[in-house]
Formats: structure tokens, sequence, C-alpha cells
């Protein structure tokens, strides 16, 4: 029998019957230009501002490389599905390479992001809904900063599963096979775009069919096969997305690369990258996001980009619990609407049965948003940072709106009393959404005024961001000649990209699942056979990193260690120049001297840094009077060849003092009460400089262990300050010693 026919399906003529369908057309077109232009002017001052230095940096440098030639996967080093960095490397053919070039697609594709919210809703459930998803998205997209508006993979993907979604809504009005055929392309250039993301739109995209037709009706196996043919005319599109890619990777002989870059690879760091989702505990929590890692993980960027004012909103974490709410409104969502489109008894559907005899009873508008919108909220896992879960958010954003649109219009929902106060809920959460989407929207804006200069910028950050970027490519056209290659470590491409340095290797980003299968050994080799003459670091891992970057990529930390030394430490220790040697030392075995210390804990700290490790000996910010000492007591083996104590000496440099004032640095070997001292050394403090931006990288001290080779020692590394100083409030620490780097080196 031939499957049945849903060419009128009852959810169209209750649309047809609403206010949009009285709407000139010249009208719409009107409302539709406007809304255009709102969003227009609303994104482009996002869009073209920040510079992230890890995703944005290697992906735009990895697609000039393309442009000028390279074969990514076969020639560069990629885990994520080649949409990107197509759309990316065609733009810098067709326009100069800048990061101002990367942002006109985001632009183009978020106003396509700004025409689906309110294209999809208003299929689902009528104008009202379309426009209050697209001011919803607005309010989102501030809250998703810088996420949704630099150069990524995950925008597009998503924007390609909802464009697929909106087709499929399409389908369900005309079932025309074209619709279908054409939502299958869409999807197939969202798993284009991000493999995973794409993928489970495909799921959802699957489920939904049968959801169509069994929501008119027939007997099961009708029901099943139509479905199985729907199904297959959707797989037209993906395959044609499919086979195209293949061909041209198989064209270039990259084939065996992009299966295990695209297949395996993700497979093998998933378990190494999982973030717990946020429990609905920390709701009540009252030091919820107090630490900086909790911040980092779990926090928008503009919550520390653009602080709301001290107050209590910020004594109560107001805006803290609302990013709780944002990990749970999801589940709200899908449950609540999955309820309303299986069981529930909304107008439309009430007049759909009326017509149709054989109806399931479902809402099939609303499932497909709820099936598509849940199985890409599913790329969230396993890493559930906010970052995660805030690329994932535009379907959800879309899912709430039908759901709750559906929901106010059921006629089972309570008494009109019960709905106004739902209602009335409902709008005072979210204005909190609003008010600190504004605030941070004007701040944003305010902050970040000072433009990326030179061909390949023309985007605005802000001033400290500025001045610290400035000074690293001062530093690159001083110690470099054009075209040196450059070693940016792990995740700072961005550098190779404005300086027009190129990357030594095909590794672009250094981070655990790229390079540690050999330690970072293809990093080093590529640095070395293209004779990098300058090398940039970071000062920390990557916050969330579990392992760091000395355990996971030996080879390239001894490589850094013996070819390059350090040379300056540029802004708030955010970056670590180093220079080629002369020639390389010798390889030395050396261990930490940290690796057993006690020492008093409110003014010290140990902290594992990219490079090194240190002790730091601080007491807070604010102002420091009078005189007073602090230690640590480290226990250590000496080689029974002897040794060194090595360690290079830095302090932090107060914005203020009072002259004189002093720092002693002593080392000692042996208990009290009489220990044995191997070192003093007394330095006269210099305040900070604001203007400067660059400080010489710290002295290196040794002091001889022979006297004790093959014994364990006390080692007592002691400071002591002396004077009156006022430290900056972006001082973290205060003011102290560092000792950087403490380590024993075997003798020879």
């Amino acid at each position: 029998p031939a499957p049945p026919d849903f060419r009128q399906p009852i959810i169209l003529r209750a649309m047809s019957s609403g206010p949009s369908a009285v709407t000139p057309n010249l009208g719409r077109l009107f409302v539709g230009i406007a809304v255009g232009g709102c969003a227009l002017l609303f994104v482009v001052p996002l869009a073209l501002r920040s510079l992230t230095m890890a995703d944005e940096g290697y992906l735009l440098t990895q697609a000039l490389d393309m442009a000028n030639g390279k074969i990514l996967y076969r020639d560069m080093d990629a885990f994520v599905t080649p949409g990107m960095w197509f759309v990316l490397a065609g733009m810098f053919k067709l326009f100069e390479p800048s990061v101002f070039t990367s942002r006109m697609p985001v632009i183009v594709g978020y106003l396509g992001l700004i025409a689906l919210a309110y294209r999809i809703p208003s299929q689902v459930s009528g104008t009202v809904a379309g426009f209050s998803s697209v001011a919803l998205m607005m309010v989102a997209t501030v809250w998703a900063f810088p996420a949704w508006t630099f150069a990524f993979y995950s925008p597009f993907s998503v924007l390609f599963a909802l464009a697929g979604l909106e087709r499929l809504l399409a389908y369900r009005a005309s079932t025309l096979r074209k619709d279908l055929i054409l939502a299958g392309l869409l999807f197939g250039l969202s798993v284009w775009f991000k493999q995973n993301y794409g993928a489970f739109a495909l799921i959802g995209a699957g489920l939904s069919l049968f959801a169509m037709r069994a929501e008119i009706g027939g007997r099961a196996g009708e029901v099943f096969r139509a479905a199985i043919v729907d199904v297959l005319w959707l797989s037209l599109g993906v395959a044609a997305v499919v086979i195209s890619t293949v061909a041209y990777f198989g064209f270039h002989g990259a084939l065996p690369q992009v299966f295990q870059s695209l297949v395996v690879h993700p497979f093998e760091f998933s378990g190494k990258h999982d973030i717990a989702y946020l429990g609905l505990g920390k709701l009540f929590a009252t030091d919820f996001m107090r630490e900086s890692v909790e911040i980092m993980t779990y926090g928008a960027q503009p919550m520390y980009r653009a602080p709301l004012p001290a107050g209590n909103i910020e004594a109560w974490g107001i805006v803290e619990r609302l990013h709780v709410l944002l990990y749970w409104f999801p589940p709200l969502i899908f449950i609540m609407g999955a309820t309303l489109a299986l069981t529930g008894d909304d107008e439309a559907r009430n007049a759909e049965r009326g017509e149709k005899e054989n109806s399931a009873g479902i809402h099939a508008g609303l499932l497909t948003v709820l099936l598509v919108s849940f199985f890409v909220f599913l790329g969230t896992f396993p890493r559930a940072d906010f970052n995660h879960l805030i690329n994932v958010y535009q379907p959800v954003v879309i899912a709430g709106v039908c759901a709750f649109a559906v929901l106010f219009k059921t006629r089972s929902f309570g008494h009109r009393l019960v709905r106004i106060a739902s209602g009335v809920g409902v709008a005072a959460v979210l204005a909190c959404y609003l008010a600190a989407s504004v605030y941070w929207y004007y701040t944003l804006l305010n902050s970040m005024q000072a433009e990326v200069e030179g061909s390949r910028g023309g985007v605005k950050v802000s001033y400290p961001d500025i001045a610290s970027l400035n000074q690293v490519l001062r530093n690159l056209d001083s110690l470099s000649e054009p075209g040196d290659a450059l070693l940016t470590v792990p995740d700072i491409a961005m550098l190779n990209f404005l300086s027009k340095h190129p990357m030594p290797s095909p590794y672009y980003n250094l981070y655990e699942h790229h390079i540690a299968h050999d330690g970072g050994a293809a990093v080093a080799e590529g640095a070395e056979k293209n004779y990098a003459t300058i090398a940039i670091t970071r000062q920390n891992n990557f916050f969330s990193d579990r392992v760091g970057l000395r355990d996971y990529a030996p080879v390239l930390t001894d490589y850094l260690d013996r070819y390059f030394e350090q040379k300056y430490t540029i802004g708030r220790a955010e970056y670590i120049v180093y220079t080629r040697r002369p020639t390389p030392e010798r390889p030395v075995e050396f261990k930490s001297a940290l690796d057993d210390c006690r020492y008093q804990a409110v003014n010290s700290e140990i902290v594992n840094h990219l490079m090194f490790r240190s002790l730091y000996q601080t007491l807070g910010p604010g102002q420091v009077t009078g005189e007073d000492s602090i230690a640590a007591r480290c226990k250590i083996e000496v080689p029974p060849g002897g040794g060194e104590f090595v360690w290079q000496l830095d302090y932090f440099r107060p914005a203020k003092l009072r002259s004189p004032t002093t720092l002693t640095v002593e080392v000692l070997v042996g208990a009290r009460p009489q220990p044995r001292r191997l070192f003093k050394e007394t330095i006269d403090v210099k305040p900070h400089r604001e203007r400067r931006n660059r400080f010489d990288a710290p002295l290196e001290y040794r002091v001889d262990l022979s006297d004790y080779a093959g014994q364990t020692i006390n080692l007592l590394l002691k400071s002591t300050r002396r004077g009156h100083v006022v430290m900056s409030r972006n001082s973290l620490r205060g003011f102290g010693v560092t000792w950087q780097h403490p380590r024993i080196v075997a003798g020879e």
C-alpha cells in the first residue's frame, strides 16, 4: 500500500490561521530586514573583539598553510572534520589573511543562526515564539562570548544542524523529497564541520522521521517501511558530502591519516579529557566558583573579562548560580517537551485529531525539534566545561522556546492563576540573564578598544592584552629574522599567524592528546630540522589539564631545556621568550628539589608551571610593612657522585615602596639550632614600572653539594623581607620571592 499522505498536516493550517499568515508579504520582508539589521548591529561589535590564542590561533595558521598548499591531516595534525579549514582557506585566498577576514564568515553564519532561531519556533508554535527565540539567542550570545563570534568549527556545525532541522520541518509540511535530500545535505555539512555534533544530529533526524510517520498513523509495518525510505532519502544528502570529502583526500593520498585523525584518535583521548557535569547541588554551595580553576572551567568568559560591580550580586553569587541553571535547563526542557509532544493536548494537535482519525496523538513538530536538539546536546560530553556546554546551546534555546510555547497553549496546564504565576517566574529568571548580558555587552565593548596592529590583526582586545601581545611581537622582530620558524608552546599559534613566522612541525597545538604519543619528539625534530631560532611558551599548563607538559612531552621539554635559554618574561607572567643557545647543553640528570617540602601554607605555595616548578614565598596583596621571614624545608637526595642545587631567583615587584626595602635569600643545610649556611644574598627591591611589560629572565644560582654526596639532607629555603611596599591590585600572590625551577643536578 502507498504510504500515508500528510501534505496538509493540521499544524500547517493552524499556523496559517495565526498572525503570521495575514501579515502582508511586504510587511514580513520589512520585519525580516529589521530583525536582520538589528542582529547585524548587535553581533559585529562582538565579532570584532577578542583573540583566542589557542583554538583560533591554530585554526587560522593551519588554514593559511592549507591555502598555500599543505594538506590537512597529511601535513598538519588535526582531529576535527575539515569544514572550517576549507572556509578559512577560501577566505584567505580571496582576501588578505587576517583575524578580521576570518570573522566575516562568522558574521554571516550568525545572521543565519538568527534566521533559524526565528524560523524553527515559528513553524512549531507561531510568530511570538519565533521572536522570543531571537531575543533569547542574542542574550545567550553574550553569555557565550567569544565562543559564537570567532572563527571556530563548533558554531558552524550546530548552525548546519539547525538548518537541517528546519528542512525536516519543511518536509513534514510539504512531503517533498527535495526538502529531505536538502536536510541530509545540511546534516552532512554539520558532520563536515565537527563529526560528533553532526553525527548526533543525524541520529536525532533519523528518529524524527519515524515520529513524523507515527504522527499520521497507520499499521506499524507501514509506518516503519515508510520511515526507512525517508531515512534513505535523507542519507543521499549526507552521502554527497562524505563522497566529496573522501574523493578530495583520496586524491591527495591522505585517507589513512584522515581515518586515524577523525575516527581512531578522538576515541584515544576522550577518556583523558573528561570534565564532570556541574551538579545541581552547586546551586546552594556558598563557596561555588571562588577558585580560579572553577571560574575558568564553569564560568562564562564575560564573568572574569567584565566582572559585575561588587555588592550583593557578587556576595550572593547570583551570576554563578545562573551558570548552574544553564546546566539544568536542558534536562528540564527535554523532559517537559517530550511529555508535551507525546501526551499533551495543545490546541493545534486537538484540531489535528479531529481531522485525522488515525493520528497517533503525538506532536511530531515539537518532537523533531527536541530529538535533534537533545542529540546535539550530547556533544557536551565527556568534557562538560562551560565552553563545551555553550557550544551546543543554540538548539537548547530553540527547543526551550518551542516547549514552553506549547506548554502555555496546553489546556490542561493548570488554572489561569497558575499560568500567570509560571509566566512571571519564567520572565523573572530570564530577566536576570538579560540584565547580566546587557551589562556585559556594554562593558566588553568598552574594555576592548585596543586594535591588534599589523596586516593580520584588525580586531580589538583589552589594553593589558595588547600590551603583552605587542611586546611579544616586538621581541620576535628583534630576536629573529623574517621567515624563521617559531616554536610556540603549547597553544599560542596565534603568535605564528600574527608574526608571519611558520610553525616548525606538523603539530600546531601541543596539548596532551596531540603530542603525547611520542613525548613531543616530532615537535622537537621539526624545530631542529627547520632551525627554530626562538621559542615562546605560556607560563602555565592549560588550567584543566591533569598532566603537565613535562610529563606528557618529556622529549620536547628536554629539547627546550638544552637548546634554548630563557630570555624574557612578558606581561603578567603570560609568556616566556626563549632564544636558541649558541651550543646546546649536554644532557644532564636532575630532580626537582620540591618533591618533599614542608612550609608555612599561608605564605608559601608550590606551583607546577609549564616548563618548571616554582616555590612562592609571598605575603598577599596590599601593603607589607616591617620584617618577616618565611622558610621551606625540603628533603632531598644528593646523587652518589655529588651534584649542585640550581635555581633561578625572582621576586614580585611592588607598585610603590619606601627605601630601603630588601629581600634576603638564604640556603641552609641541616636542622635547628645550627644549620649550615650555603648561600646568602640581599636584593634591593625595585618598583614595578607601569609602562614596562618585559622583564629579563631571572638570574641562575648554583650551590655545590659535593660534601653531601650520597646523603639525604634537609635544605632550608629561607627569605626575609624588610621595608614597606604597596602591591598592585592585579598582584595575585603579593610581595615575596620566587624560587624558580629549584633542582638537584647530578655531577659529571
